[in-house]
Protein backbone atom coordinates (compact mmCIF):
# COMPACT_ATOMS: atom_id res chain seq x y z
CA UNK A 1 0.00 0.00 0.00
CA UNK A 2 2.99 2.38 0.74
CA UNK A 3 4.25 1.77 -3.01
CA UNK A 4 0.96 2.73 -4.05
CA UNK A 5 1.12 5.87 -2.13
CA UNK A 6 4.36 6.66 -3.16
CA UNK A 7 3.87 5.98 -6.75
CA UNK A 8 1.05 8.35 -6.23
CA UNK A 9 2.98 11.12 -4.46
CA UNK A 10 5.69 10.79 -7.09
CA UNK A 11 2.90 11.30 -10.05
CA UNK A 12 1.40 14.06 -8.83
CA UNK A 13 4.88 15.97 -7.45
CA UNK A 14 6.21 16.05 -11.18
CA UNK A 15 2.77 16.98 -12.05
CA UNK A 16 4.45 20.78 -12.70
CA UNK A 17 5.13 21.02 -16.64
CA UNK A 18 7.85 22.90 -15.75
CA UNK A 19 9.73 19.82 -13.67
CA UNK A 20 11.29 17.42 -15.63
CA UNK A 21 10.57 13.46 -14.39
CA UNK A 22 13.94 12.36 -12.64
CA UNK A 23 14.00 9.00 -13.84
CA UNK A 24 14.44 8.70 -17.55
CA UNK A 25 13.68 5.81 -19.61
CA UNK A 26 16.92 2.61 -19.39
CA UNK A 27 15.94 1.35 -22.14
CA UNK A 28 15.39 3.78 -24.47
CA UNK A 29 18.88 5.08 -23.30
CA UNK A 30 20.66 2.00 -24.13
CA UNK A 31 18.40 1.21 -27.50
CA UNK A 32 17.38 4.18 -28.96
CA UNK A 33 13.70 2.96 -29.01
CA UNK A 34 10.77 2.87 -27.32
CA UNK A 35 9.33 0.32 -24.87
CA UNK A 36 5.20 0.11 -23.99
CA UNK A 37 6.42 1.77 -20.63
CA UNK A 38 8.19 5.51 -21.93
CA UNK A 39 6.39 8.04 -21.28
CA UNK A 40 4.26 6.03 -18.19
CA UNK A 41 5.43 8.83 -15.77
CA UNK A 42 4.36 11.65 -17.84
CA UNK A 43 1.14 10.41 -18.19
CA UNK A 44 0.86 9.52 -14.56
CA UNK A 45 1.28 12.48 -13.78
CA UNK A 46 -1.52 14.20 -16.33
CA UNK A 47 -3.66 11.10 -14.70
CA UNK A 48 -3.09 12.97 -11.35
CA UNK A 49 -4.47 15.87 -12.78
CA UNK A 50 -7.19 14.07 -14.67
CA UNK A 51 -6.12 15.22 -17.66
CA UNK A 52 -6.64 11.57 -19.87
CA UNK A 53 -5.82 13.01 -23.02
CA UNK A 54 -2.22 14.08 -22.18
CA UNK A 55 -1.90 10.62 -20.50
CA UNK A 56 -2.88 8.80 -23.52
CA UNK A 57 -0.43 10.88 -25.63
CA UNK A 58 2.20 10.37 -23.44
CA UNK A 59 1.69 6.43 -23.20
CA UNK A 60 -1.31 4.35 -24.67
CA UNK A 61 -1.26 1.72 -22.14
CA UNK A 62 -1.00 4.79 -18.81
CA UNK A 63 -4.83 4.66 -18.00
CA UNK A 64 -5.28 0.69 -17.54
CA UNK A 65 -1.79 0.48 -15.73
CA UNK A 66 -3.21 3.61 -13.58
CA UNK A 67 -6.29 2.03 -12.96
CA UNK A 68 -4.87 -1.08 -11.83
CA UNK A 69 -3.01 1.09 -9.34
CA UNK A 70 -6.07 2.32 -8.27
CA UNK A 71 -8.27 -0.52 -8.09
CA UNK A 72 -4.94 -2.25 -6.09
CA UNK A 73 -4.86 1.17 -3.46
CA UNK A 74 -8.51 0.38 -2.73
CA UNK A 75 -8.67 -3.50 -2.35
CA UNK A 76 -4.95 -2.77 0.09
CA UNK A 77 -7.12 -0.19 2.52
CA UNK A 78 -10.42 -2.26 2.22
CA UNK A 79 -8.25 -5.32 3.34
CA UNK A 80 -6.15 -3.49 6.39
CA UNK A 81 -10.12 -2.67 7.80
CA UNK A 82 -11.25 -5.92 7.17
CA UNK A 83 -8.70 -8.04 8.75
CA UNK A 84 -8.52 -5.60 11.43
CA UNK A 85 -11.80 -6.34 12.40
CA UNK A 86 -11.73 -10.31 11.65
CA UNK A 87 -14.47 -10.55 9.62
CA UNK A 88 -15.43 -14.27 8.87
CA UNK A 89 -15.56 -14.55 5.65
CA UNK A 90 -11.99 -13.29 5.32
CA UNK A 91 -10.62 -16.22 3.39
CA UNK A 92 -12.92 -16.02 0.74
CA UNK A 93 -12.04 -11.98 0.10
CA UNK A 94 -8.27 -12.66 -0.19
CA UNK A 95 -8.64 -15.88 -2.56
CA UNK A 96 -10.80 -13.37 -4.70
CA UNK A 97 -8.27 -10.73 -3.92
CA UNK A 98 -6.01 -13.09 -5.10
CA UNK A 99 -7.62 -14.11 -8.34
CA UNK A 100 -9.08 -10.48 -9.45
CA UNK A 101 -5.15 -9.26 -8.70
CA UNK A 102 -3.48 -11.37 -11.09
CA UNK A 103 -6.27 -10.94 -13.92
CA UNK A 104 -6.46 -7.25 -13.44
CA UNK A 105 -2.35 -6.99 -13.93
CA UNK A 106 -2.47 -9.51 -16.67
CA UNK A 107 -5.05 -7.16 -18.20
CA UNK A 108 -3.06 -3.91 -17.46
CA UNK A 109 0.50 -5.02 -17.88
CA UNK A 110 -0.30 -6.93 -21.10
CA UNK A 111 1.46 -4.76 -23.69
CA UNK A 112 4.77 -4.82 -21.28
CA UNK A 113 4.46 -8.71 -20.82
CA UNK A 114 4.33 -9.28 -24.35
CA UNK A 115 7.37 -6.62 -25.35
CA UNK A 116 9.30 -8.33 -22.84
CA UNK A 117 8.75 -12.28 -24.50
CA UNK A 118 9.17 -10.50 -28.06
CA UNK A 119 12.43 -8.68 -26.78
CA UNK A 120 13.85 -12.04 -25.06
CA UNK A 121 12.70 -14.27 -28.01
CA UNK A 122 14.34 -11.78 -30.55
CA UNK A 123 17.74 -12.23 -27.90
CA UNK A 124 17.65 -15.94 -27.84
CA UNK A 125 17.03 -16.42 -31.78
CA UNK A 126 19.94 -13.44 -32.36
Amino acid sequence: MIIILLIFLYSAFYSNKQLQHPIPSFFTQITGSDSPSTGLSRAFSALVLFDIKSAKEFNPFAVQIFLFFVFQLVFRILTFFLMKYNISWINTYILADICLSIFAFSLAFRPLILFSFKLFRNFIVN
